[in-house]
């Protein structure tokens, strides 16, 4: 007998808690770890045989970040539009619009992994011949496309030689400020005299290896070598800031909210050409994954 589906509550509450406790809930087989998978128009698709309707040769696949769904793309205003569904009407033979769900508190490294290996079943089961992917991904879902494009090359995988362009969305590419504050407040609380504050440091401490992986950008299983960002890919950065004026020392101190400008263009990261860089001031963190000026950007990018 099948579960009954759950309610969008459900799914935010299930998407929470995996992004806080994503990979101990995975090691207890426990149901609120989120599984890796692909949507099409709010039904998930199965890779081996993935019936979508009117498919077309290229693909763009959006990834959504910590602690998010796939709802994080919908377009205020619109039925449900989102930035992969804009490109469609502007591309010939139009774009088929897929969604990345998966457990955000797993290791970037293992989601990247398998994503890797789940793009590449589903490009050899394609209805029709693939011809171009569009990998878009927010926040952490920008460190897992570098972690996917790692692992694909390294594998040899086929999906890997049809990707043309890649999108990252406020990604904290060099770290985030406020995952970085997190790991300095639990070491500094796990050193203090007192009981009640080292159970602070404990508390703090229980925060899943993926959001453990955000504080320095880690993309790679421990002891890889980082390699430059994909050849042959063009790849755009999009970065918010949350102030209007670029002056305003908010945006020095916070970003975006989460992530600051210098981070999501990986200027700490050696080997990196990017094909375009845009900065929305005024757009905060979560607002980077729906807001119609990026839409039209990248548009303008990827038609």
């Amino acid at each position: 007998m099948s579960s009954p589906p759950l309610s969008q509550w459900q799914r935010h509450a299930s998407a929470i808690v995996s992004g806080f406790l994503g990979d101990w809930l995975e090691s207890r087989n426990n149901a609120l770890a989120v599984p890796m998978s692909v949507l099409h128009e709010g039904r998930e698709v199965v890779p081996q045989s993935p019936g979508v309707d009117r498919a077309s040769g290229t693909v763009c696949l959006s990834i959504h970040g910590l602690m998010e769904l796939e709802s994080v793309w919908n377009l205020p205003g619109t039925d449900k539009q989102t930035y992969g569904t804009s490109l469609s009407g502007n591309v010939p033979g139009g774009v088929t619009d897929l969604m990345l769900r998966y457990n955000t508190g797993r290791p970037i490294y293992r989601n990247g992994e398998d994503l890797a290996a789940l793009l590449e079943t589903l490009v050899d089961s394609w209805p029709v011949p693939v011809k171009r992917l569009i990998l878009i991904g927010h926040s952490m879902g920008g460190l897992l496309i570098r972690s996917a494009c790692h692992y694909g090359q390294v594998s040899g995988h086929r999906w890997a030689n049809l990707l043309g362009d890649c999108v990252y969305i406020g990604s904290p590419h060099d770290g985030s400020w406020l995952a970085r504050g997190a790991h300095a407040a639990a070491g500094l609380l796990n050193e203090m005299p007192r009981d009640y504050l080292r159970v602070g440091g404990e508390v703090i401490d229980l925060r899943s290896e993926g959001i453990r992986n955000l504080t320095r950008g880690e993309v790679l299983a421990r002891g890889t070598e980082e390699t430059p960002l994909i050849p042959g890919v063009r790849h755009f950065v999009v970065c918010g800031l949350l102030a209007r004026s670029r002056k305003n020392p908010v945006n020095a101190l916070f970003g975006d909210a989460l992530v600051h400008e210098s981070s999501a263009q990986g200027r700490e990261r050696s080997g990196w050409e990017l094909a375009g860089v845009t900065t929305f001031p005024g757009v905060d963190h979560i607002r980077l994954a729906h807001h119609p000026d990026v839409a039209k950007q990248l548009e303008a990018w990827l038609v």
